[in-house]
């Protein structure tokens, strides 16, 4: 194959090159704005509305913080029921939340429109499993009010929504054989299960970033072979753009989005080794210019 030929050819391998990572970097951008438009939900699958029940409750998620395995969720009250009309308290109603950190015992005010409440759940979960950590909590929510001193537990449907940046929260009722007594009938209570895991934005995110960490090493390792073999001339300026891409390791460390923990995975499997073939290239740079630098006569 003559030089005319293989000319054009390479142009079109570089075009070619060219237009397949332009299509895989747009790719990646939708997958990751649609993973951020459908993610961050709290799915309720609670079902069709209970045959019977007294009270109406709206758990919000507000927050998950997984490194304290704690989940933040705000408790609104919908129907009163027995207590008032509809959202209106004519009495206090209390409300006997299992799993919570703290006080486990709340109260609406007799006041009128009911405020809402924030608790904390206490999870279960692994975070330096991190972006596929998993953190599942389980409580059991029932309202009461008290008739003659005593408490009167009222059948209660609980009801999940809203929306946590960065977190897919499911929802789901389980039947752990539990019991409470109604109006002298003792009958199942079931325990709301919730399962919050990273989001599909949030994973994508955090491999893009861990991607573009790697990238770092092999640029660098490339470039300073290559010099080394002295088939392109020594730069020292070179050396500054190769300290640069060994501070920013630190700072996109700290981008990940849910700040994994220090000690997570990743920091064994990519970010030291990052560290490592960052100084290992310029180290080999360095190596390259002893070697093919011109010597200046002493004197």
């Amino acid at each position: 194959m003559s030089a005319d030929t293989r000319a054009p050819a390479a142009r079109r391998r570089r075009r070619t090159t060219l237009i397949v990572a332009l299509g895989v970097m747009v790719a990646v951008y939708l997958v990751s704005v649609l993973l951020y438009a459908v993610g961050g939900q709290v799915t309720d699958a609670e079902g069709d509305e209970p045959e019977k029940w007294d009270v109406k409750l709206s758990v919000v998620p507000q927050s998950v913080d997984a490194v304290r395995d704690r989940v933040t969720m705000q408790i609104d009250v919908i129907e009163a029921g027995p207590a008032g009309d509809g959202f209106v308290l004519n009495e206090t109603l209390g409300v006997l939340i299992s799993g919570a950190d703290g006080d486990r015992m709340i109260e609406f005010g007799s006041s009128g429109v009911a405020s809402p409440v924030a608790v904390e759940l206490v999870t279960d979960g692994v975070v330096e499993r991190w972006p596929f950590d998993s953190h599942v909590g389980e409580t059991s929510i029932i309202a009461y009010r008290v008739v003659d001193g005593e408490p009167e537990a009222l059948r209660t449907w609980v009801s999940a929504s809203g929306r946590v940046p960065g977190w897919s929260i499911a929802a789901e009722e389980i039947d752990l054989g539990l019991q409470a007594e109604f109006d002298g009938v003792s009958e199942g209570v079931d325990v709301v299960q919730f399962t919050a895991t990273r989001s599909g934005s949030t994973i994508a995110f955090g491999i893009v970033l861990l991607g573009l960490m790697i990238v770092m090493p092999v640029l660098v390792l490339s470039v300073a072979i290559t010099v080394y073999r002295g088939r392109r001339r020594v730069e020292a300026s070179f050396m500054s753009w190769m300290g640069a891409m060994l501070f920013a390791t630190i700072p996109l460390r700290t981008f990940l989005p849910g700040s994994p923990p220090i000690g997570s995975w990743i920091d064994f499997l990519i970010v030291l080794w990052v560290i490592v073939g960052l100084i290992g290239g310029l180290a080999i740079y360095v190596a390259a210019w002893f070697r093919w630098s011109p010597r200046q006569d002493a004197g």
